[in-house]
């Protein structure tokens, strides 16, 4: 017998009961090098994640596509252990971040969660000595020792849900990093996502191979870019984010 949490206009649906308290929350937008998409994408294949879950909106994408002989949906939920992936095949349309990202963010409070590590990319244009920039709520900070991932430097920004979700995480003290590698802007970047893998590994004793990674890209960027074309013909224009969410 599923279950289903209703939060508004979004429903978080699930097979079976779950129980959440002490996990960790993993989740990554289609932002600058698909970093978010590509690094939640690879951690539940590496770990062989089951998919537990979905999540439903009043406006979700009307897309769809086959993975491993069955429906995918375009906001998934995964879990290993205490690992929880929020994974969007698609983005939500701009008019829905703001909730979406919320209910989110409620949802996660609610049930217990632990912390949340939430994945997106910078312009390597900008690039400096560390190959990764973070940006910590304060929760986290209080919390955890290690923040060996330099803070964003003043002065850059990080825009759509993943920046909704940061704020709504500090507002309500809530532990949170954003892990921010820097990526090639004009393309999915696989190699940038496996920095911010490696990173999540460390942060939770995990073991997500990221050779499998590097040693695709190729084959991940054409995904890809199949997937952005794919949801392209039936954007509006007012809702379309360009592609360039952090």
């Amino acid at each position: 017998m599923g279950t289903k949490k209703i939060y508004g206009e979004v429903e978080f649906i699930f097979k079976k009961t779950q129980n959440f308290e002490g996990c960790t929350l993993l989740n990554g937008w289609h932002g600058i090098g698909e970093c978010g998409f590509i690094s939640m994408s690879h951690i539940v294949d590496n770990l062989k994640a089951e998919r537990i879950g979905f999540i439903m909106t009043n406006n979700i994408p009307q897309f769809i596509t086959i993975k491993n002989e069955q429906i995918t949906f375009p906001f998934e939920i995964y879990r290993k252990g205490n690992v929880v992936v929020i994974l969007p095949i698609f983005e939500p349309i701009k008019s829905e971040h703001l909730k979406f990202t919320k209910r989110i963010v409620d949802w996660s409070m609610d049930e217990k969660f632990e912390q949340a590590i939430l994945v997106g990319g910078l312009d390597k244009r900008l690039e400096d000595d560390h190959n990764m920039k973070a940006i910590y709520t304060n929760a986290y900070l209080d919390k955890k020792k290690e923040t060996d991932v330099p803070i964003l430097n003043e002065g850059l920004y990080v825009t759509g849900p993943l920046a909704y979700m940061l704020m709504f995480y500090e507002l309500n003290s809530f532990p949170a990093v954003s892990l921010l590698p820097y990526a090639e802007r004009s393309r999915p970047d696989p190699i940038a996502a496996s920095v911010a893998v490696e990173k999540i590994n460390h942060l939770l004793a995990i073991d997500v191979n990221v050779k499998e990674l590097l040693e695709e890209a190729e084959k991940i960027e054409k995904e890809i870019e199949s997937l952005i074309r794919a949801s392209r013909p039936t954007e509006r224009e007012n809702d379309s984010d360009k592609g360039m969410f952090v």
